[in-house]
């Protein structure tokens, strides 16, 4: 057997243990000793009745001063201020008896029962007043002893059900994705319980004044008490249960266990409880007398809790801060500490306290401990509320309570200002309050509008800003040019926004399904490869669902051995990338770099909506592709298309011209031959390329002007000059070839006087290069009565200028490339600009 070592498991859990097993029966010590009384005082009274009734309460402080029993603090609203009795008012008697101390009087009063009527002899001054009142019940857990300990009730449990209103809404939609949130949520709704309940009774004493006996009024309120009550009771066990949970004492998915007895005194105490609201009294025990052993047994289950969580930071420091991280060593050890103070200070545990506490001090005791239990609940679920939208619901609450609170001052000071005025207007006060609050729900309409942004701003935030962040990348996504840029920007963007130790970003392209592309932010071994994201894939691609280390994030149902290679590799989070209703991809993330530091829902958010943007540009970027590629496909076959056009035309002609030649001039049919084949040699070497030289098309349109005079004789004259300078300047292919076919085709061919032909290139001062076509032949009739020339595509174009006109604007991105002007007597001139490159010049 292994010997037994301080910081093993072993002995935390044989420590831990000990302490729960005997926290139940601990507990229960101030309920024994008043059960054994109660069997004491049955058994010398021997059989008489003992049911204590309800104690009556004239909401009134008495205390002793210099011999006087003095009205320290009257209750506005209650018995007393409405008979009349003011602080500082001396009693001489009641209902005829005179007493000579507070104690004595305070005995007499719960004797009388609530709903009977008691007179008071009082001293005012040197006055001497009678006066009566009807009492009510005490108001249990409530201390209306002091004005200040009151309006510190009121304003404390308000506090306290805000937040846990705010727990609630922060926990609920993590409590859907696993059963640790689901418990915390239990948690927090049972704390509420007693929270809210005691904030209601406050409120409705403040407004509404006491309850008084007999009526629908006073059930109300038992009942608010009870429930308030059984929810004070709970919340100790499961919070007890949550914390042996966390450290590892107790699986959560068991359904009996000893443990189970530590749920012995919140069932006995709970059913106490109903007991005596039902029937008002069970024996000597009256609600009032569970105010001590309720008030024990909490502040024992809450010291144990913390104490179990202090030892297993002491004995297992690393698995604490994983699984109960919201404690720390501080907060368990101040909760320890408290809870042991107000243990040791309820009346009647220690005498030493007991003694020396006076009703105003007690009250003080008992409110502070029922707001501090708020601390540990907050500790124990602060693990799973961080998980939550915490920015968000903070942002939200912040400006409801904002807006709502200035709305409440606006109606009732606006109310009261049209009450005073309205009648001396002679103004209906229906119709101007009527108008008023048209005016200020208009005007609150757009206040909320303005907080919201206000609120963002003042509780800026870690997550907020990375919002701010993502968007702004989101927005840069569209100037990304290229996947694999993108993809390196996504998850550089990733790993600096949630400032993550390291992870991977796998994706299938939209055009290449079957491949991967990868990107890595800052790699640490283990590392995230793409065998372990091809093993865990199949599964991911089905599902479609996020797989947290975490249970409270985690919607996926990833088998247990995959879950263990990905926590073993260092990941925390995978995030599918959605493409068209199906993942095409997946984000792995590891920790985030700050200690104790987490994701939480509305990490998730923005990672899913980058995922989801990330699939967006993706897709943008495969049609821009698909684009360029149509629109070179395009291209290449419109050059084919003007080569299939220029090949039988020319072909035709050049043939019949060899056949006229051939017999009578055979020299010159051979060099038509020669010119022939050199054109054809070209439009093979040339290919599918789109651009070409101009020394190259020169050299092409000087074969294909040869076969041309040959053909017309001495009726066509060509002039040709190329500056030396735009030899090697590009052209697209067949450009200028076209342009020289169509004035030989449609201006010298259809007129029977001879006619010349210039062809000129020169460089232009805005670095264009310029390419004339001028011919003096029929000229176009269209363009005669223009006096500019016609730019870009016009409609009298056919098949081969239309061909170079759209060539022209996909290849520089300009309609103002080609230009033409025509007049009877002059003939037709065609002007080419080029760009020095692609990209294309500014066109002057």
């Amino acid at each position: 057997m292994p010997a037994f070592a301080p910081h093993s498991p072993r002995a935390f859990r044989l420590l831990a243990l000990a302490l729960i097993g005997i926290l139940p029966f601990v507990a229960l010590i101030p309920l024994g000793h008043r059960i054994a009384d109660w069997v004491e005082v049955a058994r010398l009274l021997d059989g008489e009745d003992l049911d204590a009734r309800m104690p009556g309460y004239d909401w009134v402080v008495w205390r002793d001063d210099d011999g006087n029993i003095v009205a320290g603090y009257v209750f506005p609203g209650g018995p007393g201020d409405r008979a009349g009795i003011r602080a500082g008012d001396r009693l001489f008697m009641l209902d005829g008896q005179q007493y000579f101390n507070a104690d004595d009087l305070k005995r007499a009063i719960d004797g009388v029962g609530p709903g009977h009527t008691v007179v008071y002899f009082l001293l005012r001054g040197d006055q001497t007043l009678t006066t009566s009142a009807t009492l009510t019940s005490y108001p249990t857990f409530l201390y209306p002893l002091s004005d200040a300990l009151w309006r510190f009730s009121l304003w404390g449990f308000t506090l306290g059900a805000f937040l846990h209103v705010l727990g609630l809404v922060i926990a609920g939609p993590l409590a859907l994705r696993s059963r640790k949130a689901r418990f915390s949520l239990l948690l927090i709704v049972t704390s509420s319980l007693w929270i809210v309940g005691n904030m209601l009774r406050l409120l409705l004493v403040e407004c509404a004044g006491p309850p008084a006996a007999g009526t629908p009024y006073e059930v109300l309120f038992r009942g608010l008490t009870l429930v308030g009550l059984v929810g004070w009771i709970g919340f100790p066990a499961l919070l007890l249960r949550k914390v042996m949970i966390d450290t590892r004492l107790l699986r959560p998915a068991i359904s009996w266990h000893p443990h189970m007895l530590i749920y012995l005194p919140t069932v006995v105490l709970a059913g106490l409880a109903l007991l005596v609201t039902v029937r008002g009294s069970l024996g000597p025990i009256t609600l009032i007398a569970l105010i001590e052993p309720t008030l024990f047994y909490v502040c024992c289950y809450i010291a144990v809790a913390a104490a179990v969580v202090l030892i297993y930071y002491l004995l297992q420091r690393h698995e604490a801060e994983e699984h109960v991280g919201g404690w720390g060593r501080v907060g368990s050890g101040l909760t320890l500490l408290i809870a042991l103070g107000a243990a040791l200070a309820v009346p009647g545990t220690m005498p030493f306290f007991a003694d020396r506490v006076g009703d105003t001090a007690a009250g003080w005791l008992i409110v502070g401990g029922q707001l501090l239990s708020i601390a540990p609940i907050t500790l124990v679920s602060l693990s799973t509320l961080k998980l939550g939208k915490v920015d968000q619901v903070l942002s939200r609450a912040v400006t409801y309570v904002t807006v709502l609170g200035l709305l409440f001052f606006a109606v009732v000071g606006g109310m009261a200002v049209i009450e005073e005025y309205s009648p001396m207007l002679g103004l209906s006060n229906h119709v101007v309050a009527g108008l008023y609050v048209v005016g200020l729900l208009l005007l609150f309409e757009r206040l909320a509008r303005r907080m919201r942004g206000l609120a963002a701003t003042f509780l800026a935030s870690e997550r907020q800003r990375a919002r701010k962040q993502l968007t702004r990348f989101q927005e840069q996504m569209r100037t990304l040019v290229d996947q694999h840029t993108l993809i390196h920007q996504t998850m550089h963007v990733i790993g600096e926004v949630f400032r993550v130790r390291s992870g991977v970003l796998y994706v299938h392209p939209p055009d290449a399904p079957d491949t991967w592309l990868s990107s890595r932010y800052h790699p640490e071994p283990p590392y995230l490869t793409e065998r372990v994201v091809s093993l865990i894939w199949p599964h991911m691609a089905r599902e479609g669902r996020l797989w947290s280390r975490n249970p409270e994030l985690n919607e996926s149902t990833l088998p247990a051995h995959l879950a263990r290679l990905l926590e073993e590799r260092g990941a925390a989070l995978a995030i599918p990338i959605m493409g068209d209703g199906s993942p095409v991809g997946v984000i792995l993330l590891g920790p985030r770099r700050p200690r104790r530091s987490v994701y939480n829902l509305e990490d998730l958010d923005m990672l899913r909506a980058l995922a989801g943007q990330l699939v967006l540009a993706m897709e943008r970027l495969a049609l821009v592709e698909r684009e360029k590629a149509l629109v070179r496909q395009s291209a290449e076959a419109q050059l084919v298309a003007l080569r299939a056009q220029i090949n039988p035309h020319f072909l035709f002609n050049a043939l019949n011209t060899i056949i006229a030649f051939i017999e009578e001039h055979p020299e010159q049919a051979e060099e038509i031959v020669e010119h022939l084949a050199a054109i054809f040699r070209h439009i093979l070497q040339t290919g599918s390329r789109s651009f070409v030289s101009l020394e190259d098309e020169f050299a092409l349109v000087t074969h294909y002007l040869q076969i041309e005079q040959a053909r017309f004789g001495d009726r066509l004259q060509v002039e040709r000059r190329l500056d030396p300078t735009l030899r090697a300047h590009p052209v697209p292919a067949f450009a200028v070839q076209t342009l020289v076919e169509n004035a030989v085709k449609h201006g010298l061919e259809q007129q029977r006087r001879p006619g010349r032909l210039e062809l000129t290139a020169r460089l232009r001062a805005d670095g264009l290069a310029e390419v004339t076509v001028r011919d003096t032949g029929a000229g176009i009739p269209a363009l005669f009565e223009r006096p500019e020339p016609v730019v870009g595509k016009a409609p009298f174009f056919g098949l081969g200028l239309n061909n170079v006109a759209d060539r022209l604007e996909r290849l520089y991105g300009h309609t103002d490339l080609l230009r033409i002007e025509s007049t009877p007597e002059a003939g037709t001139t065609v002007t080419l600009l080029l760009p020095p490159h692609r990209a294309g010049l500014p066109v002057g």
